[in-house]
């Protein structure tokens, strides 16, 4: 039997029933066969005899054992992880063999005892295959080359964890590469790569741009952009225990932001100023909010791509490039609005409303962006008050011209003084609240004096019918009185013509409270007493059937102000009363209802009442002065009022009874 001694050695080749677990173990872990010379080459085995395969091989249970690969084998097939750990391995019986002393254990120094140096060199063999992997991030896109960097990675954590075991150690009883700081120094290589990768960017060849700075600007935007991408899409996977977009998302945040601060310093065009704050506050974070790093880059986490002072003297910047540019374009707008109005579908049309609501819109909102900011452009609105200043100026020169094209001019600038107020009103958020009641007030003086400029012919040409109001002649025939009166204005009033209808509307209804308001102010004047109650009965039923008049024919006419056809009833009101007591609680609800009724209006109608003594009519103006509602009104509710279109209610009826 002695020829079989042969295959004593193959036995070494095979494992026990259950070997398998084992077998596997044995590929990934380093043994004592890792640190001795093992040939490359596959173990070649003899063929076994018959009766060999029946005694010792039954049911093919037992596995032929792999010989586990070679130090330089597993980091020339890209196996990272399995080498460190071999190397870990020979580190920790290196240094324990120290510590016990040559003496204490002289045979096993001689059979285990690595030599340090050759330790050392395949420790930087290793380390430069790994840092190489790392660099070569940006070409990982197979499924190979992302598990190289996998195994590149582990090794890192690997070492950091070697790191912390080697800790309380003595310097001298330690390896000298202990600690490594891999993690440390991956940061530093991460950084200088992503530095030369922002470095090498190539500006931007877009047709169009002529600024080097914007081309510079976007190139490296673009960079930026597609390497975090890269990351996201092969790079995440690879990096199990950790964050790598958000530690990559802050490396390009630091090297764009160090780049983006050199050209703010080096001073910039006002385009290339826009550009900058443009990156800072639109393109950049659009860039970082995309869908494909959402869970994991966190745009907020990163500090600002510039400094306070710089973004606000960058800012401050584009600010007053916006506002010239504004006042430039309202200027060529206002001076384009001497040119004849167009007719356009029976109404004259101006686009001036229009072109300037656009020109200030379009800057307001574009500054926002630009800033990233909705208070910050807030100053640009004042331009359009200066603007409703010159406005003003230029249409009071119109109406003082009073030219051949007048009617037509004013009649065009009517549509756009109420396209003003609805935009402030609509966009009321663009507008700082001092801003927009100044403007809005503007608004409203500016169509009084367009208002008077087509009233005040109307009530000069009817003043010889107004003077028969509150006389003996009206009270004896008001009907005609009235009659005669509406006869008028109803010719002035088909006049109205090449009108927006809103607008006609918006005149009519001044007109409308003008009319009454003469009416009031005349039956005032003191011309007659009513002496006894019949008068007083006749004088209430005239001013109720006039009253119903002259709504009728406005509110046909198309006036909106409905609620002025209660005036004159409540006056007439105070007329047929007896006791004082109710007649000065009826003063004092007119004085709540209309504000402005005043105690020179209560005084002047109770002067109709002559059958009323001394001493009622001074418990009267008692009452009045007491129980008239005081003007309570705050800053912001009086800034309200002063918003409010006096078109849109009759409270302020009594401002326009003028009594002087």
């Amino acid at each position: 039997m002695a020829s079989w001694n042969p295959f004593r050695r193959l036995f070494a080749c095979y494992d026990d029933v259950d070997g398998e677990e084992k077998e596997k173990e044995g590929k990934m872990t380093a043994g004592s066969l890792a640190d001795r010379a093992v040939s490359s080459s596959k173990p070649k085995f003899l063929k076994l005899p018959k009766f060999f395969k029946k005694n010792n091989v039954q049911n093919n249970d037992i596995k032929c054992k792999e010989i586990p690969l070679t130090f330089k084998q597993n980091l020339n097939e890209k196996r990272f992880l399995v080498a460190a750990k071999q190397l870990i391995n020979r580190e920790e019986r290196l240094f324990s063999v120290k510590q016990d002393g040559v003496g204490s254990n002289k045979s096993r120094v001689e059979e285990e005892e690595d030599d340090e140096e050759r330790l050392r060199k395949d420790s930087e063999d290793l380390f430069k295959a790994v840092w190489y992997t790392v660099e070569n991030t940006f070409e990982v896109q197979t499924e190979k080359e992302k598990e190289a960097l996998k195994q590149a990675v582990l090794v890192l954590q690997q070492e950091d964890e070697q790191d912390r075991r080697w800790q309380g150690v003595g310097e001298k009883e330690r390896p000298l590469w202990r600690p490594r700081c891999c993690r440390k120094t991956h940061g530093s290589l991460l950084q200088n790569m992503v530095e030369r990768r922002m470095d090498e960017a190539m500006p931007d060849s877009s047709v169009g741009i002529q600024s080097s700075i914007q081309k510079e600007i976007i190139g490296k935007g673009k960079r930026l952009k597609e390497d975090l991408l890269h990351v996201a899409k092969h790079v995440r996977c690879c990096y199990p225990e950790d964050n790598v977009c958000q530690l990559y998302a802050t490396l390009y945040h630091q090297a764009f932001s160090t780049k983006l601060r050199e050209i703010a310093d080096f001073g910039l065009s006002d385009e290339d100023c826009e550009h900058v704050l443009q990156w800072v506050n639109i393109h950049y974070p659009s860039i970082l909010e995309n869908n494909e790093f959402t869970g994991f880059i966190t745009y907020k986490e990163l500090e600002r791509l510039l400094p306070e002072n710089t973004l606000t003297s960058l800012e401050e910047q584009v600010l007053i490039k916006k506002e010239n540019e504004v006042q430039k374009w309202c200027q060529n707008i206002l001076r384009e609005e001497k040119k004849d109005p167009e007719l356009r579908d029976g109404c004259y049309i101006s686009n001036l409303a229009i072109d300037t609501i656009g020109c200030i819109h379009g800057a307001l909102k574009s500054t926002q962006e630009i800033l990233g900011s909705c208070s910050k452009p807030e100053r640009i609105t004042h331009t359009i008050k200066d603007f409703l200043i010159n406005y003003q100026t230029f249409l009071e020169n119109i109406i003082e011209e009073n030219q051949a094209n007048t009617d037509a001019v004013l009649k065009a600038n009517l549509l756009c003084i109420r396209q003003f107020r609805e935009h402030i009103t609509k966009h009321q958020e663009l507008f700082p609240a001092p801003i927009r009641t100044e403007c809005m007030h503007l608004l409203i003086t500016i169509r009084e004096k367009i208002h008077s400029y087509f009233t005040k012919p109307i009530h000069s040409s009817l003043k010889v019918k107004y003077t028969k109001l509150g006389t003996r002649e009206w009270l004896k025939n008001s009907e005609n009185v009235c009659t005669e009166l509406l006869d008028g204005l109803n010719e002035h009033i088909l006049n109205f013509t090449k009108l927006d209808k809103t607008c006609l509307k918006e005149l009519l209804s001044q007109l409308h409270k003008e009319v009454l308001a003469e009416y009031v102010r005349k039956t005032m004047k003191k011309k007659i007493k009513l002496t006894d109650e019949k008068k007083q009965e006749q004088a209430a039923k005239a001013l109720r059937d006039n009253s119903q008049k002259i709504q009728a024919l406005f509110s046909e006419a198309g006036s909106n102000l409905d609620d002025l056809r209660e005036i004159l009833p409540k006056l007439a009101e105070v007329l047929t009363l007896k006791d004082p007591q109710f007649i000065a609680l009826e003063i004092v609800k007119l004085s709540r209802d209309y504000p402005d009724f005043s105690e020179a209006h209560a005084c002047a109608w109770l002067y109709l009442k002559a059958n009323l003594s001394t001493s009622d009519q001074k418990n009267i103006k008692k009452t009045f002065s007491e129980f008239r509602e005081p003007d309570l009104l705050d800053g912001q509710d009086r800034d309200q009022d002063q918003e409010q279109d006096p078109l849109d209610s009759s409270r302020n009826f009594f401002s326009k009874v003028l009594l002087n």
